[in-house]
């Protein structure tokens, strides 16, 4: 927080400033009000006598209202401005933090997403960040209040101390039950924030699954699991209020236990004589005016621990690391590689016992396409992104010329690399601008030339502004063939050296299939290509097969070959082209 703040060090000392303002404010005026009274009851000595000496009892009168009225003025005008400070400091601090969280989500490793759920990143993206602000907000009211519960029980101390110490008899035994209350709130604001991302995640899965829902008929059920899911968040976020309004009930009774042993022992002194009406009088009004800033003090407290476990979250996103990272002194990698290779590559996912990939090796030339077939779930999509360093192997290595790949620097990497993956993906953003992420410095004349490489230059301009319209995320406004050949298009303009295509064409139709197939083939061309299929029928053309069965590699060949000597791609091929095993 302290990092957001260091060039607005005007801001943080005017707020200080206007902090201090109405404390002091808030004694002068009962300071004011005791004189009063004591001059008006002949009390000798004082301000109010020294002014009746120097202009007369009526002009003294005067003056002190004019005192009175300016102490209410100035601590007014500080009070407000306060607040301004304070609203300022709530944008730097909740725009730094949003922004500081998001880049240093942009930051971190794949397998850090694996591990998350998307309401908890949602959340805290959304939420969490705005209750940090309303917690650091609420530590500023603490600060304020507390200077203005300071400079009132001063106030009150100055007027009686014996009565002071009366009044505030009750306030450390309240602090030990307000504390525990706290921590209670703090401990319940993990359960409110785990089931509030569990019930968003129920929204999300609705979303995404709309289609299947309906299909299935699914829509009682998924009704009910969100039912369930909101009864569990709201039975929590009832819980917390009940505990934050009896730690009120609390600090209220002992107020008022304090306002009792006031009046009682005030006025038994006014009796005996060892204080006048004026004393008590100030006294009282002080002690009305602390049970305010009191009040305020012990609520944003508890408020503060409320917002507990968003803070804490946000903290813990802040602290977290990339796992897959540059090397101290990561040499550059000027050129595409002419030689890749997988030694002896192993992997797993974090929390599963079996590998994804085991032993895997082989090596490919510059230019060669190479299919990777099997069966679900027999690594090929781990294979390309060990490939491309979205994860690191567990032992082994992959090699480019020789080299290990995390001697490499990752940003050069990725720049020799271009994806289009199963799922296409665009940005909420113009066409254009979607196929220009490819290369950020391309001309308007490169990005039409690359949607016409694509077989899509002419569909786009039939939208409704052409290469201008705004799109959807994930291409929404869009056929699924489309989108796909703007991705294409997006790996046109990129002009990698290393090509991926991940299921491409599998979650097209056929005539889309044939459309994004022949977009893709001109891409290929003087390329290092990987191609992960289920359709064999797409890897017929590569250069070598990888057939891999349950993360081993086991066999390599190109399509004639493996039909001819792998049992397990006959069996693969069979039941794709519905022909009897050969």
């Amino acid at each position: 927080v302290t990092q957001l703040f260091r060039w607005e060090k005007r801001l943080i000392a005017r707020f200080v400033a206007t902090s201090v303002a109405p404390p002091l404010s808030g004694m002068a005026v009962i300071l004011l009000i005791r004189e009063f009274l004591d001059g008006a009851m002949g009390v000798e000595g004082g301000l109010m006598a020294w002014f009746v000496a120097l202009a007369g009892a009526p002009a003294a009168i005067w003056l002190l209202a004019g005192s009175l009225l300016l102490a209410y003025l100035l601590g007014s005008v500080a009070n407000y401005d306060n607040r301004v400070c304070q609203q300022r400091i709530v944008k730097v601090l909740e725009l730094g933090m949003m922004e500081r969280l998001i880049w240093r989500l942009l930051t971190l490793s794949v397998p850090f997403f694996d591990r998350q759920s998307h309401g908890d990143v949602i959340q805290a993206v959304r939420q969490d960040v705005s209750q940090m602000r309303q917690a650091v907000e609420s530590a500023a009211n603490v600060l304020l209040n507390g200077l203005l519960t300071v400079g009132l029980f001063a106030a009150a101390f100055w007027v009686s101390p014996r009565l002071s110490m009366w009044a505030f008899i009750g306030l450390p035994l309240a602090a030990l039950p307000v504390l525990l209350l706290a921590r209670r709130t703090l401990e319940r604001s993990y359960l409110v924030r785990q089931t509030g991302y569990a019930l968003f995640d129920v929204v999300l899965q609705i979303l995404r699954g709309i289609r299947v829902i309906k299909a299935y008929r699914g829509e009682g059920r998924e009704a009910a699991a969100s039912v369930v899911k909101g009864r569990q968040y709201f039975d929590e976020l009832i819980e917390m209020v009940r505990i934050r309004s009896f730690s009120q009930v609390v600090m209220e009774s002992i107020a008022g236990f304090g306002v009792v042993l006031v009046v009682v022992v005030g006025g038994m002194s006014v009796m005996s004589g060892d204080l006048s009406w004026a004393q008590l009088t100030a006294f009282l009004l002080a002690v009305r005016q602390l049970h305010g800033p009191i009040d305020n003090v012990h609520r944003n407290y508890v408020q503060m621990k409320t917002y507990g476990a968003s803070v804490e979250r946000i903290v813990t996103l802040l602290d977290a690391r990339p796992q897959v990272v540059d090397r101290p002194g990561a040499r550059r990698l000027e050129a595409p590689p002419s030689r890749i290779a997988f030694d002896r590559v192993r992997f797993s996912y974090e929390g599963e016992e079996e590998p994804a990939l085991a032993g895997i090796s082989f090596e490919v030339r510059a230019g060669e396409t190479i299919g990777i077939a099997g069966a679900s779930g027999s690594g090929k999509s781990t294979l390309l992104n060990l490939l491309v360093r979205f994860y690191d192997p567990v032992g082994g290595r992959v090699l480019f010329d020789g080299v290990d790949l995390r001697e490499y620097r990752l940003a050069d990497v990725y720049d020799k690399v271009a994806i289009v993956t199963q799922e296409p993906f665009l940005f909420s953003a113009t066409v254009r601008e979607n196929i220009r992420c490819g290369r950020r410095g391309a001309s308007d004349e490169e990005v039409e030339a690359a949607a016409r490489a694509a077989f899509v230059h002419g569909e786009i301009l039939e939208l409704p502004s052409g290469y201008d319209t705004p799109i959807g995320p994930g291409g929404r406004g869009l056929s699924g063939g489309q989108t796909q050949r703007i991705n294409v298009a997006r790996a046109i303009l990129k002009n990698a050296p290393i090509l991926l295509l991940d299921e491409a064409t599998s979650s097209l139709d056929s005539i889309s299939e044939s459309e994004v197939q022949r977009a893709i083939e001109p891409l290929m061309g003087n390329r290092t290509t990987f191609v992960v299929a289920h359709r064999l029928s797409t890897l017929r053309r590569a250069d070598r097969i990888l057939l891999l069965e349950q993360g081993r590699l086991v066999a390599v060949g190109s399509h004639e070959q493996l039909r001819a000597e792998s049992a397990l791609y006959r069996e693969l091929w069979s039941i794709q082209s519905f022909a009897p095993a050969c």
